[in-house]
Protein backbone atom coordinates (compact mmCIF):
# COMPACT_ATOMS: atom_id res chain seq x y z
CA UNK A 1 0.00 0.00 0.00
CA UNK A 2 1.26 3.33 -0.60
CA UNK A 3 2.49 5.50 2.41
CA UNK A 4 1.53 9.20 2.94
CA UNK A 5 4.78 10.89 2.50
CA UNK A 6 5.76 14.29 1.68
CA UNK A 7 7.04 14.34 -1.73
CA UNK A 8 7.85 18.40 -1.59
CA UNK A 9 6.93 20.70 -3.95
CA UNK A 10 5.04 19.74 -7.41
CA UNK A 11 8.36 21.03 -9.11
CA UNK A 12 11.67 20.55 -7.48
CA UNK A 13 14.47 21.44 -10.17
CA UNK A 14 16.74 19.88 -7.72
CA UNK A 15 15.79 16.75 -7.39
CA UNK A 16 15.77 13.47 -9.96
CA UNK A 17 11.90 13.48 -9.91
CA UNK A 18 11.13 17.35 -10.55
CA UNK A 19 8.43 17.45 -11.52
CA UNK A 20 5.20 15.67 -9.82
CA UNK A 21 2.50 17.65 -12.41
CA UNK A 22 3.37 16.75 -15.37
CA UNK A 23 3.75 12.96 -17.46
CA UNK A 24 7.32 12.94 -18.94
CA UNK A 25 6.75 11.21 -22.30
CA UNK A 26 3.58 10.09 -23.94
CA UNK A 27 2.76 8.53 -26.87
CA UNK A 28 -1.08 7.70 -28.06
CA UNK A 29 -1.49 4.75 -30.19
CA UNK A 30 -5.02 3.44 -31.89
CA UNK A 31 -5.83 1.36 -28.89
CA UNK A 32 -3.82 2.41 -25.86
CA UNK A 33 -0.69 4.54 -24.88
CA UNK A 34 2.70 4.30 -23.64
CA UNK A 35 4.35 6.55 -20.92
CA UNK A 36 7.23 7.46 -19.78
CA UNK A 37 8.52 8.49 -16.54
CA UNK A 38 12.78 9.89 -16.80
CA UNK A 39 15.01 9.32 -13.42
CA UNK A 40 17.88 11.03 -15.11
CA UNK A 41 20.38 10.90 -12.05
CA UNK A 42 20.54 9.24 -8.82
CA UNK A 43 18.05 8.29 -6.64
CA UNK A 44 18.35 8.30 -3.44
CA UNK A 45 16.71 5.99 -0.01
CA UNK A 46 15.08 8.71 1.62
CA UNK A 47 11.52 9.75 2.09
CA UNK A 48 11.09 12.18 0.06
CA UNK A 49 12.33 10.61 -2.90
CA UNK A 50 10.59 7.61 -2.46
CA UNK A 51 7.62 9.77 -2.21
CA UNK A 52 8.00 11.68 -5.09
CA UNK A 53 8.33 8.27 -7.08
CA UNK A 54 5.74 6.74 -5.57
CA UNK A 55 3.40 10.27 -6.75
CA UNK A 56 5.22 10.02 -10.10
CA UNK A 57 3.78 6.96 -10.63
CA UNK A 58 0.14 7.11 -9.21
CA UNK A 59 0.14 10.31 -11.72
CA UNK A 60 1.28 7.93 -15.05
CA UNK A 61 -1.40 5.30 -13.45
CA UNK A 62 -4.01 7.66 -13.39
CA UNK A 63 -3.38 8.61 -17.28
CA UNK A 64 -4.81 5.41 -17.66
CA UNK A 65 -7.65 5.50 -15.08
CA UNK A 66 -9.32 9.29 -16.54
CA UNK A 67 -12.42 9.22 -18.68
CA UNK A 68 -10.50 10.45 -21.64
CA UNK A 69 -8.28 7.32 -21.76
CA UNK A 70 -11.49 5.03 -20.79
CA UNK A 71 -13.43 6.35 -23.27
CA UNK A 72 -10.63 6.31 -26.26
CA UNK A 73 -9.57 3.22 -25.56
CA UNK A 74 -11.49 1.12 -23.19
CA UNK A 75 -10.00 -0.88 -19.76
CA UNK A 76 -6.16 -1.11 -20.11
CA UNK A 77 -4.64 -4.26 -21.24
CA UNK A 78 -0.77 -5.05 -20.96
CA UNK A 79 -0.38 -5.67 -24.46
CA UNK A 80 -1.28 -2.04 -25.58
CA UNK A 81 -0.70 -0.02 -22.34
CA UNK A 82 2.79 0.57 -20.97
CA UNK A 83 4.58 3.02 -18.69
CA UNK A 84 8.61 2.93 -18.75
CA UNK A 85 10.61 4.05 -16.43
CA UNK A 86 14.11 4.72 -17.27
CA UNK A 87 15.92 5.22 -14.13
CA UNK A 88 20.16 6.41 -13.82
CA UNK A 89 22.23 3.08 -13.00
CA UNK A 90 23.43 5.04 -9.71
CA UNK A 91 19.91 4.60 -7.81
CA UNK A 92 19.84 3.24 -4.55
CA UNK A 93 19.14 -0.17 -4.48
CA UNK A 94 16.17 -0.14 -2.03
CA UNK A 95 14.86 2.51 -4.65
CA UNK A 96 14.68 0.13 -7.42
CA UNK A 97 12.93 -2.56 -5.19
CA UNK A 98 10.34 0.11 -4.49
CA UNK A 99 10.16 0.53 -8.32
CA UNK A 100 9.92 -3.31 -8.80
CA UNK A 101 7.15 -2.98 -6.67
CA UNK A 102 5.28 -0.12 -8.43
CA UNK A 103 5.78 -2.31 -11.69
CA UNK A 104 3.66 -4.94 -9.97
CA UNK A 105 1.23 -2.59 -8.93
CA UNK A 106 0.97 -1.27 -13.22
CA UNK A 107 0.64 -5.34 -13.95
CA UNK A 108 -1.94 -5.71 -11.68
CA UNK A 109 -4.18 -2.58 -13.31
CA UNK A 110 -3.73 -4.03 -16.96
CA UNK A 111 -0.38 -2.01 -17.49
CA UNK A 112 2.97 -3.81 -18.66
CA UNK A 113 5.88 -2.28 -16.90
CA UNK A 114 9.20 -1.47 -18.71
CA UNK A 115 11.78 -0.49 -16.30
CA UNK A 116 15.31 -0.03 -17.81
CA UNK A 117 18.34 1.15 -16.06
CA UNK A 118 20.30 3.71 -18.06
CA UNK A 119 23.99 5.00 -17.60
CA UNK A 120 23.63 8.80 -17.82
CA UNK A 121 25.81 11.38 -16.75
Amino acid sequence: MIECLDSGPAQDLAHPIPRLDTIDTELQTDRGAYIGIVIAAPLKHDPQSKARLLRKVALSLSYFESLQFLRRCGEPRPDRCRIYISVHSGTDSKMLEIIDQCGARMLANGITPVIELTHLS
